[in-house]
């Protein structure tokens, strides 16, 4: 039921569409967004909080031995989609997306070098990076591409939310593979967005491999065919044949799931991620350790039916009911970047016009005076928050925590509950995002009109109407031991550990 919505809003940009039309050059310098409501069109900024792109500043240099702890599990079930925040900073070094995009809003290059817009961003043809191999040698192939998508999208089906596999159609009409080194994806109508889709972790390349227990990928960071489980340690190399190989010498994961976040940066460890408060403070009284606060990563929100009415109710600030768990601010955002009003192709077309609801409601059916208050029961974040809307509820609901695909049903409107949902910021823009979040439910993309709309637009209808409303952004931290550097951070705030080293500076002459 949830994968036919998804489907509904997503699969828009990928029906078959004509050929022809005029080759125009692809520009990959950076996309800036204004503001959601009251900034000045033109203002230029990335996050709003741009200094958290730097985490570690400085020099790093080459060789070396680092340790990095994760207090959550990592599989190779489910590489390369990440199901966790530990498997996104593994796998963000281990595969590659076609596109990068960083945090800064900058797109480059990634396995594709290049990319043509053609028929006015109808039809793009991406031409692989030449040369690119597995870390068995083999070449990543167009086909290898294709395939890769195709089986990420069956790994996320047990994720319970959108995937952005659902608008790629890897094994439909929309996808050609040209040449060894050229995929060609028709869409139904023009996007301009397409090249920073592709940036979507979820979107990674890798191949299975008999032997072999992890898949194999193109990444900077190399594991071998005889690369175990995480038992704890899973350590990586350095890719020699990516064009830009890690500066260091061994890179260790050591995964520690259902350790107290204060155990992480244990002895023989650099640095570890925390999103936890109490681990902050604890860490905060060590002189030895540093920190520093990553980009605003996670966004939760409170989805109200049209059978519901609660937006009057809640007038009080919600950061902090979850900054007893993580890092919180409030927000009155649905979105992480800054948008621009520039019409959203994702958020309306041809597809979504003829995908009916899953079911409607049975109209005898009495909606309960008192409507729960649903969360995932695998997000703290999100219990905190519930509670916080249940207290400030003058009906008092109850709250319930539900596994990730029951609160997929709940939100197609069959039992009526107010849904506190996680939005992470997997998508590099703000047209993306409010797709995702108008996946969720039939009901959100009726709210907002069937015609040429931006994502500032679409944004101000759904909180307008009270359809939904953004409670808190949290984010993690980077603590650390010792003189490190040169840390970098993807669109989605993921530490990009194949930049990090000793810092020169360390070293006296």
């Amino acid at each position: 039921m949830m994968r036919l919505v998804s489907i509904g809003l997503l699969a828009t940009l990928l029906t078959l569409a004509g050929c022809g039309g005029d080759r125009a050059p692809v520009r990959t310098d950076p996309v800036w967004y204004d503001d959601l409501i009251g900034q000045p069109t033109g203002a230029r900024t990335g996050w709003p909080d741009a200094v958290d792109c730097t985490p570690m500043p400085g020099v790093a240099l080459r060789g070396g031995d680092l340790t990095m702890a994760l207090g959550e599990e990592v599989s190779p079930a489910r590489a390369p989609v990440p199901s966790t925040a530990a498997e996104r900073v593994v796998f963000a070094g281990c595969y590659e997306t076609l596109t990068r995009v960083a945090c800064t809003g900058e797109l480059a290059p990634g396995l594709a070098e290049r990319w043509d817009r053609l028929e006015g961003g109808r039809r793009w043809r991406f031409h692989l990076r030449q040369g690119a191999v597995f870390w068995d040698g083999t070449p990543v192939t167009a086909t290898a591409v294709m395939a890769s998508w195709s089986r990420n999208l069956a790994l996320t089906d047990g994720l319970g939310r959108p995937c952005p596999g659902l608008w790629l159609e890897p094994t439909g009409r929309g996808m050609i593979a040209r040449t060894a080194t050229l995929l060609e994806i028709r869409l139904a109508e023009p996007q301009d967005d397409l090249p920073r889709l592709l940036a979507h972790p979820a979107l990674a390349v890798a191949e299975l491999r008999e032997g072999w227990v992890w898949p194999v990928g193109s990444g900077p960071c190399r594991l071998g065919a005889d690369t175990d489980l995480p038992l704890p340690d899973l350590v990586c190399r350095p890719n020699d044949h990516h064009p830009e190989p890690p500066r260091w010498r061994s890179f260790t994961f050591r995964v520690l799931p259902g350790t107290d976040p204060r155990d992480l940066l244990q002895d023989g460890v650099d640095l570890a991620l925390v999103r936890e408060r109490r681990a902050l403070d604890f860490y905060g009284e060590l002189g030895s350790v540093r920190q520093a606060p990553l980009v605003w990563d996670r966004k939760h929100v409170l989805l109200v039916p049209p059978q519901l009415d609660v937006s009057p109710a809640l007038g009080a600030r919600f950061a902090g009911a979850s900054a007893t768990v993580a890092d919180g601010r409030d927000t009155d955002r649905l979105t992480f970047r800054r948008c621009r009003e520039v019409a959203c192709p994702q958020l309306h077309g041809p597809t979504m016009r003829v995908i009916a609801p899953p079911l409607d409601p049975d109209p005898a059916r009495v909606v309960p005076r008192l409507a729960p208050v649903v969360h995932d029961a695998a997000d703290p974040d999100a219990a905190a928050l519930a509670a916080r809307v249940a207290a400030l509820l003058p009906e008092r609901p109850t709250v319930r925590a539900l596994p990730s695909a029951a609160v997929g049903r709940t939100l197609q409107g069959l039992d009526p509950a107010l849904v506190v949902v996680r939005l992470d910021a997997c998508y590099p823009s703000p047209c993306l995002t409010l797709a995702a979040l108008l996946a969720h439910a039939h009901w959100l993309q009726a709210a907002v009109p069937e015609a040429d709309i931006d994502a500032c637009r679409a944004a101000r209808v759904l909180l307008d109407g009270g359809h939904a409303i953004p409670l808190a952004d949290t984010r993690a931290h980077v603590v650390w031991r010792g003189p490190l550097a040169g840390l970098e951070l993807g669109h989605d705030g993921t530490p990009l550990i194949a930049t990090l080293g000793v810092a020169a500076s360390a070293v006296t002459p």
